[in-house]
């Protein structure tokens, strides 16, 4: 199946009073659960669903929480996910504390593997 994308229009807010340029904007097309892929790692393997769903929780329990540890977690040739955030500048390191962070958020880094299938993905117009 094909990655999808719609036709929008944006002002550059720069320059508003020139015309809008048209962009690509992709589409998100379905979903996949963990569900769905416990389903589908059984029909390839001789391992249950159900063993296969509590494979699955466990581990990214654990990445969840390492995560919030502040690990870098790497996933095989899969993927890497980290915390990152932003802050408050100050004018002294004295200043910096963690009150100064405004927002945490989750890096994700594709590796190898999810990089070549996005290289051969196939796009189309909706």
């Amino acid at each position: 199946m094909p990655i999808t994308f719609n036709v929008i229009s944006r002002k550059n807010p720069m320059s508003p009073n020139d015309p809008p340029k048209f962009y690509a904007d992709i589409v998100g097309n379905g979903q996949t659960t963990l569900d769905d892929l416990a389903k589908y790692a059984s029909t390839i393997s001789t391992v249950s669903k159900a063993d296969i769903l509590a494979v699955l929780e466990s581990t990214f329990s654990k990445i969840a929480d390492d995560v919030a540890d502040g690990k870098i977690v790497y996933v095989g040739e899969y993927f890497t996910l980290q915390a990152g955030g932003s802050s408050i500048g100050k004018e002294t390191e004295a200043e910096v504390n963690a009150s100064c962070i405004t927002t945490l958020k989750t890096i994700f880094r594709p590796g190898k593997l999810i990089k070549d299938a996005m290289k051969l993905a196939e796009v189309k117009k909706k």
